[in-house]
């Protein structure tokens, strides 16, 4: 008995000493709390982050624009959000972070972001294309963000100037009143804002911004520089598990609706971690997300482009030098040799 105790002890202390030399890598992922987050909170969810030993923290951070210095100094490692000239001003700064995958772009068949103008306007014929955005109030959720760019674009489709356009600056959120008080008439409108403001007949999707700027990327996933350089593995495991929350999150889409297989399960994680009514989950139009990560840069650069012709952004940073697709390739393939669904 003495023996077998003896023995028994040994076996629970090698257990443990094990258990703790393979203790989770931590990561901490600063995020907005948008439904961009997604892919990030199934993964986290359904124990995609787990099976590569990775703990993962959730951090909410407000906005994507709070996220910028402590990735440049390290305090998260992952980091999300849609470019801006903050974004790109800290860049040209020096401050580290990455450009390492896709986490929303517009596509054919995706109205996650359209022309969203007054119901009023389109009935009465006073708005009926794009050249009649001239004079017309749009707002624009802060200055300086990315959608300016797809301003841009929807007034050189009209055939005008995107000066010819007077622009507000007002949260998604607070649009929503600003619809219904008819204080401005039309927006560049993202879901799920465009469901909850057309479900209330006050305004209309006229028109995807796909059909005059086509792929715009719209949100990324970002790495700190310290994480890609200090801990390349765990980066690369992390992304793994990412991926596979967007193959996950794709799979519940029929379309661009969450109508598909799974899509109650995803549904009711988003109505968790989002605090989004289930029904409006599945009523709203989705964001496209590629399987394998892939940025489009050159979307990134008309973008900054044009936020430098306005001044917005000061010195010009190397796109080259900032995007890096090694890890979602590197995760793709192993995905894919694991049998990944695509």
């Amino acid at each position: 008995m003495k023996l077998f105790t003896s023995i028994a002890a040994v076996a629970l202390l090698f257990g443990l000493t094990t258990t703790s030399g393979m203790a989770a890598e931590t990561v901490k992922v600063g995020t907005a709390t948008t439904l961009n987050d997604v892919p990030i909170v199934i993964a986290t969810e359904k124990g995609y982050f787990k099976d590569e030993g990775l703990d993962v923290q959730l951090i909410p951070m407000g906005s994507g624009a709070k996220e910028i210095a402590p990735l440049g100094r390290g305090e998260i490692d992952v980091g999300s959000g849609a470019m801006s000239a903050g974004f790109y001003n800290a860049l040209a700064q020096g401050i580290g972070f990455k450009i390492v995958a896709d986490k929303g772009h517009v596509e054919n068949g995706y109205q996650f972001q359209t022309v969203f103008m007054r119901k009023d306007l389109v009935d009465s014929g006073a708005f009926k294309g794009l050249k009649d955005l001239k004079g017309k109030k749009i707002a624009i959720p802060a200055p300086g963000v990315s959608v300016l760019s797809a301003l841009n674009e929807a007034a050189r489709a009209g055939g005008i100037s995107y000066d010819d356009i007077n622009i507000a600056y007002l949260g998604f959120g607070a649009q929503i009143a600003a619809f219904k008080n008819k204080a401005i008439d039309g927006s560049l409108m993202i879901e799920p804002f465009a469901t909850i403001i057309a479900n209330q007949g006050v305004g209309v999707r006229f028109m995807n911004t796909q059909e005059f700027y086509p792929n715009q990327q719209i949100a990324l996933v970002f790495y700190s520089e310290i994480f890609t350089k200090q801990r390349p593995d765990v980066a690369m495991k992390f992304m793994k598990g990412y991926l596979r929350g967007v193959r996950t999150y794709n799979a519940a889409l029929k379309g661009d609706r969450l109508t598909g297989p799974g899509a109650g399960e995803v549904i009711a994680l988003m109505a968790k971690h989002f605090k989004i009514d289930p029904k409006l989950a599945g009523d709203m139009h989705s964001q496209a997300m590629r399987p394998d990560g892939a940025v489009n840069v050159a979307s990134l650069q008309k973008d900054l482009d044009f936020l430098h012709s306005r001044g917005l952004v000061q010195n010009m940073p190397d796109l080259g030098k900032v995007v890096d697709m090694s890890f979602a390739e590197k995760a793709s393939k192993e995905l894919a040799a694991a049998g990944s669904p695509k």
